[in-house]
C-alpha cells in the first residue's frame, strides 16, 4: 500500500534534481544529502503530543501517518473519492494516538510484569528486517544517482515518508505488546455465566425482532450467512432448494430483455391511467366550483379575469382523448410485449429440456434431491454451507429473491411438493422444491447456545480490552499539537 507515496517520491526528486541539476554543479551529493537529513531531523523534532513522561514527535508519527494515508487513499479510490482535508487531518491525529497508545501499552505490560521472551523480540526483529529491506527496494528502484548517492538517497527518500530502520522495528515492537497485553487482558474474562447468557438471547431476540419484522432482504440475508446468528424469525417464511440449470447466454438475455420490455410498457399504462383518472376529477370538481360561483358579483369575475389574462402562458392540458388513445396503445403494445415473453421463455425452457427432462425423470423414480442438486446444480449456493443445508428462505414479501423465482416457490402447495413446469428467472431456469416450513418467533435458546455464547463471550472480552486501553491511555493525560503536523 506504499508503493503510490515511494514512486511518487522518487519522480518528485528526480524532477526536483532535473530542475535544479544547475546550481548543484560543484557539491558533493552525499554532502547535500547531509544537509537535507540534518533539516528532516529539525523538522521531525516538532512536538505533536505530550503525556506525562514522554513525548511525541512529528518524526515519531510520520511513518504511521504514511502508512495510514496509503491505505486510506487505496480504500477512497476504489469508490472513486478523494482525500479530504478533514480526511488527511483525522489520519494525522490517529497517527499521532497511535504511538500515545503504543506508550500506554509498554508502560502498562510494564507495571504488570510482562515482557516479550526473546524468541518472540527474535521474530520482532527478523520481521523488521524483511520489512526494511522491502520497501528500501521499492525506494531504491526510484531514486536518483547512481552508487553510493543512488543507496543515499534511497535511504533519505525513506526518511522523508517517516520510514527507517528504526521505524520498522518500533512497529514491529508496538505490534507485538499490543498482542501481548491484549492476551493477557483478554483472559481476565474466563467466561459467562447463565444469566449473563440468558441476558445476551433475551437482547438478541429483541434486536433481531426490530431488525427483520419488516425488512425481509434483511433476513434472508442473515439467514445464508454461516456467521449470522438469528434468534427470531419472521411470519410466513419457508425454506426451498432447487437445482439452477443455466442455459445459453443469449437464450436467458432474450427473456430478461423482453421481461423488462413488457414492465416498462405496464408501468407507462399506469401512468397514463392515473393521468386520466386525475382529469376527469378536476374536470369534476371544476364543474362544481362553476355551479357555486354562478351567485358571485361581477366585480369579483372581472377581477379573476384579469388576473388570468395577466397569469404566464402555460401548455395546454392534454385532453381525455388525447390520454385515451395513449391507453389503448399501450394495451395493444402490452398485448404483443406479452407475446414476446411467451416466446422467449418457451425458447428458453425448450433449450434446456433434455436436461430438465431428466432430472424430472429422475425425482419421478425417487432419486434423492439433494443428490440431484449435487449432480445438476449450477448454483453454489446450493452446495455451499449453511444453505446447502438450510435451503433458502423464501416468504410472499418480497426480499433478495428474483421475483419470478420467489412466485414459484411460493406457489407450491406442501412440503415436498416440486415445481413440475420449471421456472426462469435470471439467473437461469429453476426446479424447485419445498423442503420446510418456518417457525416464526424466537429461535430456542438451545438452537443457538453454542454459537451466541462464543460470540458473546468474545464481545464481552473485546469490551474489556477496549475498556483497559481506554483507561491506560487516558491516565497518561495526553495532549496533542497537532498544528505541529505539518505535511509538505
Amino acid at each position: 500500500m506504499r508503493h503510490t507515496i515511494v514512486k511518487l517520491t522518487g519522480l518528485l526528486v528526480v524532477l526536483a534534481l532535473t530542475l535544479t541539476g544547475c546550481n548543484l554543479i560543484g557539491i558533493d551529493p552525499l554532502m547535500q544529502l547531509d544537509e537535507d537529513f540534518a533539516k528532516l531531523d529539525k523538522d521531525y523534532a516538532a512536538v505533536v503530543a505530550e503525556y506525562d513522561g514522554g513525548t511525541v514527535t512529528k518524526g515519531d508519527a510520520l511513518g504511521r501517518f504514511a502508512s495510514m494515508y496509503s491505505y486510506y487513499t487505496q480504500m477512497y479510490s476504489m469508490f472513486g473519492m478523494s482525500m479530504t482535508n478533514d480526511v488527511v487531518e483525522n489520519v494525522k491525529q490517529q497517527a499521532a494516538e497511535a504511538v500515545v497508545e503504543a506508550a500506554a501499552v509498554s508502560k502498562e505490560l510494564e507495571k504488570r510484569g510482562l515482557s516479550l521472551s526473546e524468541d518472540k523480540l527474535a521474530e520482532v526483529q527478523k520481521a523488521a528486517d524483511e520489512n526494511y529491506k522491502s520497501a528500501y527496494d521499492n525506494f531504491y528502484q526510484n531514486a536518483a544517482g547512481k552508487g553510493d548517492v543512488k543507496a543515499r538517497q534511497a535511504e533519505y527518500d525513506m526518511y522523508a515518508n517517516g520510514y527507517n530502520k528504526d521505524t520498522f522495528y518500533i512497529t514491529q515492537l508496538d505490534q507485538a505488546n499490543h498482542e501481548l497485553l491484549e492476551e493477557t487482558v483478554k483472559a481476565e474474562i474466563a467466561d459467562l455465566t447463565d444469566e449473563e447468557l440468558q441476558a445476551a438471547y433475551d437482547a438478541k431476540v429483541t434486536e433481531d425482532q426490530e431488525a427483520y419484522a419488516d425488512n425481509a432482504s434483511a433476513f434472508e440475508t442473515a439467514m445464508s450467512s454461516d456467521s449470522e446468528i438469528v434468534a427470531w424469525i419472521p411470519e410466513g417464511y419457508r425454506t426451498v432448494k432447487h437445482i439452477l440449470v443455466k442455459p445459453e447466454d443469449d437464450v436467458l438475455t432474450a427473456v430478461t430483455d423482453a421481461r423488462a420490455a413488457l414492465s416498462t410498457a405496464k408501468n407507462e399504462l399506469n401512468t397514463f391511467e392515473n393521468e386520466l383518472s386525475e382529469l376527469n376529477d378536476k374536470t369534476a370538481g371544476e364543474e362544481t366550483a362553476e355551479e357555486e360561483a354562478t351567485d358571485e358579483e361581477p366585480a369579483e369575475e372581472e377581477a379573476a379575469e384579469e388576473e388570468a389574462a395577466d397569469a404566464e402562458p402555460t401548455e395546454a392540458p392534454r385532453t381525455a382523448e388525447a390520454i385515451q388513445a395513449d391507453i389503448d396503445r399501450t394495451k395493444a403494445d402490452i398485448e404483443a410485449k406479452q407475446k414476446a415473453v411467451e416466446e422467449a421463455e418457451a425458447a428458453c425452457l425448450a433449450s434446456v429440456k433434455d436436461k430438465t427432462d431428466e432430472i424430472y425423470a429422475k425425482i419421478e423414480a425417487g432419486d434423492d434431491f439433494a443428490a440431484l442438486i449435487e449432480e445438476y446444480g449450477e448454483d453454489p449456493g446450493m452446495k455451499n454451507e449453511p444453505t446447502a443445508s438450510r435451503g433458502y428462505y423464501v416468504c410472499a414479501a418480497q426480499g433478495n429473491w428474483d421475483e419470478h423465482f420467489n412466485e414459484g416457490a411460493m406457489s407450491l402447495e406442501k412440503v415436498g411438493d416440486v415445481t413440475m413446469t420449471p421456472v426462469i428467472s435470471s439467473s437461469g431456469v429453476h426446479i424447485i422444491r419445498y423442503e420446510t416450513d418456518v417457525t416464526s418467533g424466537p429461535v430456542a435458546l438451545d438452537d443457538i447456545r453454542e454459537k451466541l455464547h462464543d460470540t458473546t463471550l468474545n464481545d464481552r472480552k473485546d469490551e474489556h480490552y477496549d475498556d483497559v486501553l481506554s483507561d491506560i491511555v487516558e491516565a497518561l493525560n495526553p495532549v496533542y499539537h497537532m498544528d505541529a503536523f505539518n505535511i509538505a
